[in-house]
């Protein structure tokens, strides 16, 4: 863990240097007049309009507004201002998303449905990551906290043509703010309920005149946790992070520059306990019983917010990487970049998997230890021309070390009814394995006229998997050797050629009024399970064919009213074939792993609006909104609920139903005050809601998981002024869930003794946030 008092120390007196007067550079004075120009203003009236919003979605800087994408922005500054630091609180701005956080593994993240599939380390997720424009090989790698960025964007449907690499269902972007030259600073201290205290702090600025410039940003946010254990006080599900980031940026002249990152983050948070949320069929009668036989405890809290479980509960992540970006701007304004980058991630839980007060699984689950490697080049054309477009290759490697681990405890038996072999015994699996992937990828706009345009794009990716399973000899007494055997799988191979592409057509109505249609294919490869093959299944059960998604959109992108208005809507629908999802299967008696499987069929298909309105300086109103009616068109293996396994079921067909952890609504108001009150100071008011309605929490489409529909509010209010010509200040207090709903997130977790167990939401949680900037 990082010394909190020297980092503290070497912020303020770098924040102290910068906070001197110098001179701006020509860079600073460029970078000034870029931002002033990023806004508009109505000169008839006084107002501000609304803020230009650049985003680079087709790998060159761009209006959103003038992108044939559905697309959602958020500025660093919208970010800070609504105290957004989670990934899951994107959930609150973005329409269409959904991220459901288990633990720093189960992390997932869905756009219209589609991604719902977390935790399995052959597989990657529907929705590509990407930080600084590095693809994040684990959706658990962007489970940091959200510091110091300048922009984090959601593009909706696939985008396999730019940024590839198994994104059928969108892409979250997130950008992180690049060192500046001109001087400054920032430090943020925060303080809340449950022991909440968040310390943030940035510094950047010149570090060799005009060439030169450095930024370092650091980060410790730690609370206590909110579920409370009865068996021996402890409280669970709290966090505590740190972490830093570094940065230089090298500009020997105009046409080059060269941007360096590197990050490190350590959480060791003890969470990550779901709690029981149903107890099913018979009052419950099946799990009584079985506590009963072994004398154990199990708490229904309806708030949510108790557990009893008697064994150890942690997490531990250690992440961190670094990547080089280099652009070079050529002759005839064509530019050259290229991305170098690497990334680790070290997954190390503890859980009491039983979930009772009992020891009869003291401790199961998965350590992951991640490496890759990643290498993109791309060409752009000059644009201005009847022709622009964006070529490039990209290569990226992954490698894993693995183990599934299980350790009964002294109660195996009286629990579960096992044999009294299972008593103390112990199980591991290694699994190691391997991705080289390879693509070449090329999008262009044919300018027709000065309102017709036509967009088309091609990706060809080469995947190769491989991986090794390794069961180890059990430890324990005779017999356990017998049902839980050594196993080696031998070399497993996998190899994928798969093409996207797209075709778009546009229509400016003029300056303000945009028009598209557009379809599209996105590819995602086959992956390998991790895990020994259950029951009497060989080993072709291990391997799952690849994904693709046909999708098709038809939007229009709108400002009203001089800059004060605007307004976007679209239509999707998207056919997915032989989606991949993750499944629970009984490997051992008590512990359920995740398995890969390809469903049928997927069709998701809804509208999806961003309206925006600034009328006065001091007023400003958001709403997006999204319906998405995501179904199982072909669903015939389904795993089987609690109430279907009674009715004597063994396999189900889930065909028709709805995609589990999709909602078919999301709707989020946002308003924003704020007022003059006079020497320097203003005041203003923030308030969020957030409402989605009820979705399925677990992957058998249960009715005794269905999560039922919530809403959330968030408000902030707070004073902000002026320290001397350059430095300001904010003093906020704030409260997520204002109204204390109890809600729950989904989770894939299997029936255990017919009771349905999910993770809970956060109660309401509230606080004071100081913060400078210079």
């Amino acid at each position: 863990m990082f010394r909190t008092t020297g980092v503290v120390a070497m912020l303020a007196a770098w924040t102290a240097v910068l906070a001197c007067p110098a001179p701006p550079s020509r860079a600073a004075e460029s970078a000034d007049a870029a931002a002033s120009d990023s806004a508009t203003t109505d000169a008839s009236d006084g107002h501000a309009g609304l803020d230009e919003v650049v985003v680079t979605a087709r790998r060159r800087s761009e209006n959103v507004q003038d992108v044939p994408i559905p697309i959602t922005a958020l500025g660093g500054d919208a970010l800070d201002q609504s105290g957004t630091y989670r990934l899951e609180d994107l959930n609150d701005r973005m329409p269409s998303l959904n991220v459901q956080f288990a633990n720093p593994r189960q992390s997932s993240i869905a756009v219209r449905g589609l991604g719902n599939n977390p935790a399995n380390d052959g597989l990657e997720s529907s929705v590509g990551v990407y930080l600084d424009d590095v693809y994040l090989g684990r959706p658990g790698m962007a489970n940091q906290d959200l510091i110091d960025l300048d922009q984090v964007s959601l593009l909706r449907g696939p985008q396999g043509t730019l940024f590839g690499k198994n994104t059928t269902a969108g892409v979250l972007n997130l950008s992180t703010s690049a060192p500046s030259f001109t001087p400054g600073g920032m430090i943020e201290t925060s303080g809340g309920n449950y022991g909440y205290y968040q310390l943030r702090g940035t510094v950047t600025g010149p570090i060799d005149d005009d060439t030169l410039a450095g930024r370092f940003t650091y980060s410790k946010t730690y609370r206590d946790g909110f579920v409370d254990d009865v068996t021996d006080g402890r409280r669970l599900n709290g966090v505590e992070r740190e972490g830093f980031r570094g940065q230089l940026l090298f500009k020997p002249h105009d046409a080059l520059s060269v941007r360096v990152i590197a990050d490190y983050e350590e959480e060791n948070s003890p969470c990550c306990v779901s709690v029981l949320y149903n107890v099913g069929p018979n009052d419950g009668a099946s799990l009584k019983a079985h506590l009963a036989a072994a004398d154990a405890t199990e708490i229904y809290d309806p708030n949510f917010l108790s557990t009893s479980i008697n064994d150890p509960q942690y997490m531990r992540v250690r992440q961190g990487g670094g990547s080089v970006q280099v652009n070079l701007r050529l002759e005839g304004g064509y530019s050259l970049t290229s991305i170098t980058a690497y990334r680790s991630w070290q997954f190390l839980p503890t859980n009491d998997a039983d979930a009772t007060s009992v020891s009869a699984i003291i401790n199961a689950g998965q350590e992951v230890d991640d490496e890759q490697w990643s290498q993109e080049i791309r060409l752009a054309s000059p644009t201005g021309g009847a022709i622009d477009w964006v070529a490039g290759l990209y290569y990226f490697y992954q490698y894993q070390s693995n183990m599934t681990f299980t350790q009964y405890g002294p109660d195996a038996h009286a629990l579960y009814g096992l044999p009294a072999f299972y008593n103390n015994a112990y199980s591991q699996v290694r699994e190691y394995p391997e991705t080289d992937s390879y693509a070449a990828f090329g999008q262009g706009t044919w300018h027709i006229t000065e309102q017709w345009s036509l967009t088309a794009g091609l990706r060809d990716t080469q995947e190769d998997k491989s991986s090794q399973i390794e069961r180890n000899p059990p430890i324990g007494a005779p017999g356990i050797d017998l049902v839980l055997p050594a196993y080696g799988s031998g070399d497993l191979r996998i190899s994928d050629n798969d093409v996207s592409w797209l075709g778009s057509l546009n229509f400016q109505f003029d300056p303000n009024l945009l028009g598209y249609a557009s379809a599209s294919r996105g590819a995602k490869a086959g992956g390998i399970n991790e895990a020994v093959p259950a029951g009497h299944l060989g080993v072709s059960s291990l391997y799952v064919a690849p994904e693709t998604a046909n999708d098709y959109e038809l939007g229009l992108k709108s400002t009203w009213l001089d800059q004060r208005l605007l307004f976007n809507v679209n239509l999707f629908w998207t056919d997915v074939k032989d989606y991949q999802a993750t499944q629970l299967e009984q490997s051992s008696p008590g512990v359920f792993v995740q398995t890969l499987t390809n469903i049928g069929g997927v069709r998701t298909r809804g509208v999806e609006t961003e309206f925006t309105t600034k009328p006065f300086d001091w007023l400003s109103f958001d709403l997006n909104a999204s319906y998405n009616d995501a179904i199982y068109t072909s669903y015939a293996n389904a795993p089987c609920s609690i109430e279907s396994t009674l009715a004597g079921l063994v396999t189900c067909n889930l065909t028709g139903q709805q995609v589990v952890g999709a909602p078919r609504w999301v709707v989020n108001p946002d308003l924003k005050l704020s007022h003059d009150l006079g020497a320097g100071i203003a005041g203003y008011a923030l308030a969020g809601y957030s409402w989605r309605s009820s979705f399925f929490g677990t992957p058998d489409n249960s009715e005794y998981a269905v999560v039922k529909s919530y809403g959330l509010l968030n408000v902030r209010v707070g004073l902000r002024g002026d320290l001397g010509s350059r430095a300001k200040w904010d003093l906020s207090a704030w409260a997520d869930n204002a109204l204390d709903k109890r809600y729950l997130v989904g989770g894939i977790t299997a029936p255990t003794f017919g009771a349905y167990s999910l993770f809970p939401g956060n109660p309401r949680f509230w606080g004071a946030t100081f913060r400078v900037e210079l």
